[in-house]
């Protein structure tokens, strides 16, 4: 298998730089994941390292080569589109078997390879079909069985799920890490959903407009966002931003909200909030971070770590509700209990777990912690 290595590497379009200064190692065997936006550079991404797309600066290796003059047919990738481009005149197995028969494979080598993909992905009783003759989610397999038997040293994927249903969607995300699992090998796969991006990857790029805001593993990009774009991309519902200041009392710092709300800082966080007394803060909470303290008592309410806000909207979800509130101007979401009884034009009582909350720079949007 391979790693692959970008340095430094831009992709101008004319006056537009789509790509800006990416850095980034991708290492043996791993499930890496280019998260983003629309517009912001990870398709892009994806057809440089393929050689679809010839890098403006910078360079791009694999396996310690320089592919930057590299021919796409000769840097040993294997890529899968949104859209599948299968051959609708020719059936499963000669879609799978095409570009073995174009390097001229010896035909019992093709039939070992077409059988064992076809075989590992479930569609043995396809290989005589056409492709109109397939759903949706049979022609992302036949898709993905056309790269598998290719064997090459990294597989990249692009958008490769956006096409099918919700329910459809989740069953293929847990094939595809079980592939992966399976033959082991590099992947570098795009996409705007993070919702897979956290499910699949081991680690996740995080871009916008071109530029790589964090690589992580998926944990860590929850817990520990680098910036609010971040904070607000990976989870859903996104969490809540609150314009806030930092004041001390006494001994104790404090998050205060224009007077509509106090949340203390933790302890431990304290030395990391010094610099910021009387200065303006982002306050940053997840949904899932907030409690209805009315049906959730095994939290402590305290004035320093509760608000209150009006109920505009409640979104039964079956195993919890989502209630959509408003706090002196901002609007927030609470993914609370089933059992809540919040009902639309109720006051209630919030509680936040110290111990998640986020604060970030109001002018460089960087998170403090």
């Amino acid at each position: 298998m391979a790693n692959v290595t970008l340095k430094h590497v831009y992709k101008r379009f004319g006056d537009l730089v789509a790509v800006k200064d990416q850095s980034l190692k991708i290492r043996d065997k791993e499930f890496l994941v280019l998260v983003g936006p629309s517009g912001c550079g990870k398709s892009t991404t994806l057809r440089m390292i393929a050689g679809l797309e010839e890098i403006s600066e910078g360079t791009i290796e694999i396996d310690d080569q320089v592919v930057n003059e590299v021919a796409p047919k000769d840097r040993d990738i294997a890529m899968v589109f949104q859209n599948y481009a299968l051959y609708p005149h020719m059936n499963v197995y000669d879609n799978m078997a095409f570009g073995l028969k174009l390097r001229k494979f010896p035909k019992d080598e093709i039939d070992r390879r077409v059988e064992e993909a076809a075989d590992i992905l479930g569609i043995e009783e396809l290989l005589e079909r056409k492709p109109k003759q397939l759903s949706g989610g049979q022609r992302q397999r036949v898709a993905l069985g056309r790269a598998i038997v290719r064997e090459p040293k990294v597989f990249l994927m692009d958008e490769p799920l956006s096409n099918l249903d919700a329910k459809l969607r989740v069953q293929m995300r847990t094939e595809l890490s079980k592939l992966h699992d399976r033959l082991q090998t590099t992947m570098i796969y795009v996409t705007h959903d993070q919702t897979e991006a956290m499910t699949m990857g081991d680690r996740i790029v995080v871009l916008k407009d071109g530029v790589i805001h964090q690589v992580d593993d998926p944990l860590t990009l929850y817990n520990k966002p680098n910036n609010m774009f971040v904070a607000g991309f990976i989870g859903s519902p996104a969490m809540n931003f609150m314009d806030a200041k930092i004041v001390k009392e006494g001994d104790t710092y404090y998050i205060d909200g224009a007077g509509t709300f106090r949340i203390r800082v933790p302890q431990d966080k304290e030395k990391l909030i010094k610099d910021y007394n009387g200065k303006e803060v982002v306050f940053g909470v997840r949904p899932e971070d907030i409690v209805d303290t009315k049906i959730n008592h095994d939290f402590e309410v305290k004035e320093d770590n509760s608000f209150k806000a009006d109920v505009e909207v409640v979104e039964p979800m079956g195993s919890e509700i989502y209630l959509y509130l408003a706090e002196a101007g901002h609007s927030l979401i609470a993914r609370v209990e089933a059992e809540s009884k919040a009902e639309v034009g109720d006051t209630i009582n919030l509680g936040v777990d110290l111990r998640k909350i986020h604060i970030f720079d109001a002018e460089t949007e960087d998170a403090i912690f």
